[in-house]
């Protein structure tokens, strides 16, 4: 097992500076001879329908396993039973009909058991609860992660969904996560074929609590497993932080839990990707509130690394796109329970857009490069301190703004070159990492513009359409956006015009 300086080097990127024996405890995750996926049970088996004319169908039950004593895993040694851990856990895979090798497969980290990318990627209401016992909408909204014959899948991983992740290790949900991908990889259970089939290209995504999940994970070294096991990572308001569930809980000596420690530190892009040969493409996005409750600017106060992508735009870590989510913000007491406008700009296209620049860099035949980085501007302070969720002894700064309230850079969204409002305040009241349940700064505030104003300022909503549209463009041809969306895009800016308030 790891002892406490080892794991805190871990956590803090310093592993090649350990001593021999030290490193040799830090890279346990690549030595695995007792860790794997022993057991798959398929108990629902179904037929999706079509996808870009490829019949689909999907896989769900659940995977058992063993971890062994030789893991990186805080916490490990309370629940060995004669030198391994078992554990079974709940996994869905929704892929192709047909031969048992695939191409690309995109395997969500989960966020508090409910898969979210997989709702935003293809746009529709996804339920919470076990893979195997829910079930889909038919069609599975756009369709978007079914193009190209592309596969989804997730394995539950943290404590509390997942019955096989213990409270006191749940670092298990970190080898849970990788030995899944491995037998997708490898597609073979023991001395046979998995059920589950083999996958060329393998892709690991969360949002918020699951993006950290990410992080955690290739920072811990997890995607090594005799070889690479993810090519591409996307942590979507992940912004440099981890879990405290493995190196930091044993780091700091306080219980395990799945979020982050309130004065947590954000890993710098040289923190994340430490392993050259086994370190995957990684992509991460911070919303415009990340900087003010995540503290989005410590991260990249530092120098970049080679393979890690970041993007900051102009969204809220939770955009609210309907009314009864701005009526759970204020449920909860945020902004001291009064009722504003919330910021709207949907970022699910940009979203979008991230996998498919991700996966093109890494699938072979393609490699295209990811697009340029874009970064706000970060080295102002906020007008109001109490919006900033700051770090004791640390610099944490935010975006300078223009006219309009914008930040001054970044992935410069349709709606922020052309605004309709303005994202004001830029963060939800009380703006705090104190527990899980404390997320009211990762809503936005909105002033929206009125009629008159907007006829002031562009004319006609024909002529405002017309700006939109090419703006898009511009953005398509940086592949920061697909032309799928542009049609989505343009109706819910027509509709956000019709829906001004006529007075100021």
């Amino acid at each position: 097992m790891l002892n406490r300086r080892s794991f805190l080097l871990l956590a803090l990127g310093t592993a090649a500076s350990l001593p021999t024996s030290a490193s040799a405890l830090t890279l346990a995750a690549r030595a695995v001879p007792c860790s794997g996926i022993t057991d798959v049970r398929v108990t629902r088996r179904e037929e999706l329908g079509t996808f870009g004319g490829t019949p689909y169908q999907r896989l769900a039950g659940t995977v058992s396993g063993t971890v062994s004593r030789d893991e990186p895993v805080a916490g490990l040694d309370t629940v060995l039973d004669d030198g391994t851990y078992a554990y079974t856990s709940g996994f869905e895979v929704i892929r192709p009909a047909g031969p048992d090798a695939y191409g690309t497969v995109v395997i969500e980290a989960e966020n508090r058991g409910t898969p979210l990318m997989l709702r935003d990627f293809n746009g529709f209401d996804v339920p919470s609860g076990a893979p195997q016992d829910v079930s889909y909408a038919p069609g599975m909204g756009n369709g978007f992660l079914f193009d190209g014959s592309r596969s989804y899948a997730r394995v539950q991983w943290q404590a509390g969904y997942s019955p096989g992740v213990p409270d006191g290790a749940q670092g298990v949900g970190q080898v849970i996560v990788r030995d899944f991908a491995r037998l997708l990889r490898d597609g073979r259970l023991g001395d046979a074929g998995s059920p589950l089939g083999s996958y060329r290209y393998r892709l690991l995504v969360g949002l918020s609590q699951a993006a950290w999940f990410v992080t955690s994970f290739v920072a811990e070294g997890f995607n090594d497993a005799r070889g690479q096991v993810f090519q591409g990572a996307y942590a979507q308001d992940g912004t440099g932080n981890q879990l405290a569930v493995n190196a930091v809980a044993a780091a700091d000596g306080e219980p395990q839990t799945a979020y982050v420690r309130p004065d947590a530190v954000p890993l710098t892009p040289r923190e994340v990707l430490r392993r050259p040969t086994s370190d995957p493409v990684f992509v991460d996005v911070a919303a415009y509130t990340d900087y003010y409750r995540l503290r989005a600017s410590v991260s990249r106060q530092a120098p970049g690394a080679p393979g890690y992508h970041r993007y900051d735009w102009p969204a809220a870590h939770k955009p609210t796109l309907t009314r009864a989510a701005a009526d759970s913000a204020f449920a909860q007491g945020c902004n001291d329970g009064e009722a504003i406008p919330l910021n709207p700009i949907d970022n699910r296209p940009y979203s979008r857009a991230m996998l498919v620049a991700l996966e093109h860099r890494v699938v072979g035949g393609v490699s295209a490069p990811m697009p340029p980085e874009r970064l706000f501007r970060a080295d102002a302070k906020p007008a109001d301190p109490a919006l900033l969720n700051g770090l004791p002894g640390r610099e944490v700064w935010v975006p300078r703004v223009d006219a309009d309230g914008f930040p001054v850079g970044g992935v410069r969204f349709a709606a922020a070159e052309l605004p309709l409002g303005s994202p004001a305040p830029p963060a939800l009241r009380p703006v705090s990492t104190a527990n899980a349940a404390a997320t009211c700064g990762n809503f936005g505030g909105w002033h929206p513009c009125t009629g008159d104003e907007l006829r002031a300022r562009y004319g006609s909503l024909d002529r405002y359409l017309a700006a939109y549209d090419a703006s898009v463009t511009r953005l398509i041809g940086r592949r920061l956006l697909l032309e799928t969306d542009r049609r989505i895009l343009l109706d819910r800016a027509r509709a956000e015009w019709t829906m001004a308030p006529q007075r100021s």
